[in-house]
């Protein structure tokens, strides 16, 4: 047994196809699920067979270090608006929320990295948004870390098709 498929933590951050950037503090990859026993009379215990996934949620953490350019904010956070102040000769953009999420707020977000000898893998969560609060830490002396947590979300016309999977390369 060798150490060589240790799966390394760096990699790299897309959002549809732009990359995220310089992150800090990592990114973190969590599939939630609510599992259900059917219990029966007699039993001791959760008995095999009757344990169902009643629901499953993939999201993907990134604390992003390089997020700050106006044009791709609406990638990160749904439910926004980015307008130039000017049609002519903008000077600056200005991004407000619309209050309402539509289809161009979801993206595939995909992280790629890779294992100790090099083969490459891929997590995938497919239609997500960010879920997380538009939260940003102003600190003196410090840089600006958003959590964007990317929540999968399922296809209205196949919710038995999880929106998420991790890719191996042989």
């Amino acid at each position: 047994m060798t150490a060589d498929k240790i799966l390394l933590g760096m990699g790299v951050v897309t959002v549809g196809t732009t990359p995220i950037g310089l992150t800090r503090g990592g990114s973190v990859f969590v599939v939630e699920r609510d599992y259900r026993n059917i219990e029966a009379d007699g039993d001791r215990g959760v008995v095999k067979g009757r344990t169902y996934i009643d629901s499953e949620n993939a999201k993907l953490t990134v604390n992003a270090l390089e997020l700050f350019n106006a044009v791709d904010m609406k990638k990160y956070y749904p439910g926004m608006s980015i307008t130039p102040d000017s049609t002519t000769t903008p000077t600056k953009h200005i991004m407000t929320s619309t209050l309402k999420i539509v289809e161009g707020d979801y993206n595939d977000v995909k992280w790629t990295g890779k294992t100790k000898d090099g083969k490459a893998v891929s997590i995938v969560i497919q239609n997500a948004l960010n879920m997380s609060n538009l939260e940003w830490t102003l600190e003196d002396k410090n840089e600006v870390v958003p959590s964007l947590e990317f929540s999968a979300t399922y296809d209205e016309e196949d919710r038995e098709t999880p929106p998420w999977n991790v890719e191996f390369a042989v």
